[in-house]
């Protein structure tokens, strides 16, 4: 997701001491400028990014809550191979071998869960 803010970029800083004698100059990262326009104040550099798209940050965020709880309907083994694929990462062969089935027999169940996972939610939301 992307920030709603850019970051700065690193500018060089100089670090002074009680005295105001340059100590050390660092790159940091500075939200604000030292000068303003009119010479007061502090000039903000970090402007809203308008590429970040909050209705569909919100959207997608729904939609995840919509499909873990068409998940949650599955019976047990469907829902451990929907979580072993997409959530840990997992290929249908290592699952495969957990289950003690064969790899064709899991592509199958993969498809046919995946299938019944579509008609769920399309009844429930359309």
């Amino acid at each position: 997701m992307n920030n709603f803010y850019r970051s700065s970029k690193a500018k060089k800083v100089e670090i002074k001491n009680e005295l105001g004698e340059v100590v050390d100059k660092m790159l940091r990262e500075v939200p604000y400028s030292g000068q303003s326009i009119d010479g007061e104040g502090f000039m903000i550099e970090d402007f809203p990014d308008l590429n970040c798209d909050v209705e569909h940050s919100v959207l997608t965020k729904m939609e995840q809550q919509d499909i873990h709880k068409v998940i949650n309907q599955l019976n047990t083994e469907e829902r451990m191979i929907i979580y072993g694929i997409f959530f840990e990462n997992k290929t249908q062969t290592q699952m495969a071998e957990i289950m003690g089935i064969s790899r064709q027999m899991l592509s199958y169940k993969l498809k046919s869960t995946l299938n019944k996972m579509r008609e769920m939610y399309m009844n429930k939301f359309f």
